[in-house]
Formats: C-alpha cells, structure tokens, sequence
C-alpha cells in the first residue's frame, strides 16, 4: 500500500509541475442568443456598438480562474451585406473592457479598442471580414491584463455609411493558456 500511495503522490506532483498548461476555449456566441446575433445597419451614417444596447457590450466569464495566465487568442468572424442601393462602407473595431467598466465604447475605465479595420461593400454584396488578434506579454498585453480578471466585455463598434446592411456574426472565439496555480515556478 505505501507504494501506491507514493506513485500516486508522484502523479500529482507531475500534474502540479511549472510544465502543467490549461487551455480554455470560450465560444463568444453562447451567451448571444441565435436570433440577436445579427445588427442592422441604418441608412445614414454613424457609429454602433453590438452587442450592447447601452454600450456595455457583452459580459463574457472565463469558466475557470487560471492564476497564471500566460497567452491568448482572439478570434470574431462576421459578414457585413450591404442592403441598400449605394455603397456600404466603414470602419469596425473590436472593444475590450474589465467587467465593471459598462460602457466600452468611451476610452474611459480601461476599456481599449484593438483589430481596427475598414469595409467597403457593393451593393448586394457580402464581405467577411475577421479579426484574429495573439495575446500574450508581448502582444496585445492591454487586452491579456482585462481577460486575466476572469471576466471581461467584449463588442464589435462599426461605423458605416450606407443606405443600409447587416452585420451577422459567424464566430467568436476566445481561448487562453495558463496554469491554475503557481505552488511550483
């Protein structure tokens, strides 16, 4: 009996080892329900924030606290169609904010604005457009600081000029890696 009780210490040890990597893989779009994963787009111009009617975007919990998170990604795939009867074109851009800063669209409280791009649609046209962003102390370190807080909101803010369109999300991902705790470095 004692030997397996050292085995199995051992095997714990193994697991509790500085070499020991979590990764977790959080899909956005569960928490958006199918029938409001689509924004349309007004004719006009101006600026819009989804999701988030108030500009407080999405509230997105990791499902388990990493003490040590050491990299990331983060993946949002949409399809912009123009449905109006003129170009459609304009800006998004992915915005970041700690849990308790609801309005992440005002630069204030933390909040930050990453994966900036243009669009520019024909009429009856679709574009996809994708911003995949790496994480980690060297890239993009704002946005790693926010998700190392365990909960964090996330939104897409376009700006368009249009007589109208659409912008559907078809994936959003955010996985990270890092270990649960740091007993041994």
């Amino acid at each position: 009996m004692p030997r397996l009780t050292f085995i199995t210490l051992i095997l714990l040890l193994v697991g509790c080892s500085a070499a020991t990597r979590y990764i977790i893989n959080v899909n956005i779009l569960s928490f958006i329900p199918q029938n409001q994963r689509t924004l349309t787009i007004p004719a006009g111009s101006g600026s819009l924030l989804f999701p988030g009617a108030n500009q407080e975007g999405l509230l997105v919990p990791l499902p388990i606290r990493l003490d040590i998170l050491e990299r990331g990604q983060i993946l949002v795939v949409a399809n912009l169609t123009n449905t109006g009867n003129t170009a459609f074109s304009g800006s998004y851009e992915l915005r970041l904010a700690r849990e308790n800063d609801t309005n992440v669209n005002d630069n204030t409280g933390g909040d930050i604005g990453l994966g900036a791009g243009s669009f520019n649609v024909p009429v009856g046209g679709t574009q996809e457009i994708s911003i995949n962003l790496a994480l980690s102390d060297t890239q993009n370190r704002h946005a790693l600081d926010i998700i190392r807080g365990g909960a964090f909101r996330v939104a897409i803010r376009v700006g368009a000029s249009s007589s109208g369109g659409t912008l559907a999300l078809g994936q959003g991902r955010i996985s990270v890696t890092g270990r649960p705790f740091a007993v041994v470095k």
